[in-house]
């Protein structure tokens, strides 16, 4: 009798994981292994990134140019029936003309690009600069409001009038000189439940807890006009107001103040002034005065009246250098954004940041990346073993589909 070779195919199972085996035993390790290292890199870049604050929002030309086109998108939003644009655009221009806001008027004229239908559009946008296009839009406005804005804002094609204006509004403006921080003293000293915000305010104002500039004290004076205002963000005032209160406390100044004078005499102003230098904390101070800065930048690349603006788009502190650069990317334009639209985040985040590397974050990355490697390539290799499997079993049906069936009635007596 002949015998006919067995196939592959009528192998036991175990015959064929046999050589297998220990390379998906392997490929497992590495595949978990590589996930384990990738999440931990990546959990440790963040830290350094927040930590060192590597995520920077530096100006450039290059960006201004296409935050400023973002923030007229933004300003389009605020034309609500798409047939009459330019009369809505007109009517805004004039309701600024009218409260006095050059700045939001001016912004609202040079983002006609993105608020006027498409034929005026074009017009603006041939225009090179933004005093081009400021006299090619006084051109689509109504003789009224034309009128005024001519007797109201100073054009852009006068460099001499621009620039006075420019210098007037970023004049410092101080929250309150010695006298007031003395009157402030003397009532925190007699009673101590009194709200001490602006008087640490002051106090960091006048150069008490750190080297000030004129962008500090105006940043100060925006955040105290934006503090009395129904629009404060309430998670930046507890931010604000936690800070402040880590920056000195009052029970602390008291004592100084109290050690080497009493009565009137501990409330006067070289007394308070060196109390406050000896209880101030020199870490939160600094905090402080970074974030007053930003805003007094804020102020200085648009108005005063902006900033206050500006800071009700704030949920916090990390907010404030994303609103600085779209403030010095779209000028005017992000004035007006900032007073007219909505508190609803959309404007930070028309800025855009650049991440900064250091040592550690460059460890953390090239970790990463071994590791994402390591990943990628154990996936692949488990795609290519199962798609091998599955090209085996197609040949074992293959095989199975030439065997011959044997039953009862193939077989017959000799």
């Amino acid at each position: 009798m002949r015998h006919t070779k067995v196939t592959s195919a009528w192998r036991p199972v175990r015959a064929h994981r046999g050589k297998s085996q220990p390379q998906g035993i392997l490929s497992a390790f590495v595949f978990n292994l590589s996930f384990v290292v990738l999440a931990i890199a990546s959990a440790f870049a963040v830290v350094v990134i927040a930590r060192d604050h590597l995520y920077a929002y530096e100006y450039s030309e290059s960006g201004a140019r296409v935050i400023a086109e973002r923030v007229e998108e933004l300003n389009a939003e605020l034309i609500q029936l798409d047939f009459d644009r330019t009369r809505q655009w007109d009517d805004l221009i004039a309701m600024e003309l009218q409260s006095g806001d050059i700045a939001a008027a001016r912004g609202f004229l040079l983002s006609g690009r993105e608020m006027l239908p498409n034929s005026q559009a074009a017009v603006l946008r041939r225009a090179p600069d933004d005093a081009a296009r400021e006299l090619a839009a006084l051109e689509m406005l109504t003789p009224g409001t034309r009128a005024r804005y001519e007797e109201r804002v100073p054009l852009l094609s006068r460099r001499a009038d621009s620039a006075e204006t420019t210098a007037a509004r970023v004049l410092p403006n101080f929250v309150g000189d010695a006298a007031d921080f003395e009157l402030m003293a003397r009532a925190l000293i007699t009673e101590p439940s009194t709200d001490a915000q602006q008087f640490v305010l002051t106090g960091l104002s006048l150069g008490l807890g750190g080297e000030v500039s004129a962008e500090t004290s105006a940043g100060a004076l925006a955040l105290l006009v934006a503090s009395r205002r129904t629009d404060y963000p309430s998670t930046l005032a507890e931010e604000v107001s936690r800070l402040l209160n880590e920056a000195l406390s009052v029970e602390a100044f008291r004592t100084a103040a109290l050690e080497t004078a009493s009565g009137e005499a501990a409330g006067a102003f070289d007394n308070a002034a060196a109390a406050f230098r000896n209880t101030v904390d020199a870490g939160r101070a600094a905090q402080i005065l970074e974030a007053l800065t930003q805003i007094g930048q804020i102020s200085a690349a648009t108005t005063p009246s902006a900033a206050v603006y500006f800071i009700s788009h704030a949920t916090s502190l990390e907010d404030l250098p994303r609103l600085r650069l779209v403030a010095q990317a779209g000028g005017d334009r992000a004035a007006a954004a900032a007073k007219r639209l909505p508190r609803d985040g959309r404007l930070q985040e028309v800025a855009r940041g650049d991440l900064q590397f250091n040592r550690e974050l460059t460890v953390a990355f090239a970790i990463g990346g071994i590791a994402l490697l390591g990943f990628l390539g154990a996936l692949a290799l488990r795609l290519y073993q199962a798609a091998r499997r599955m090209i085996g079993r197609m040949q074992d049906d293959d095989y199975g589909s030439e065997l011959v069936e044997i039953g009862a009635n193939n077989w017959r007596p000799l």
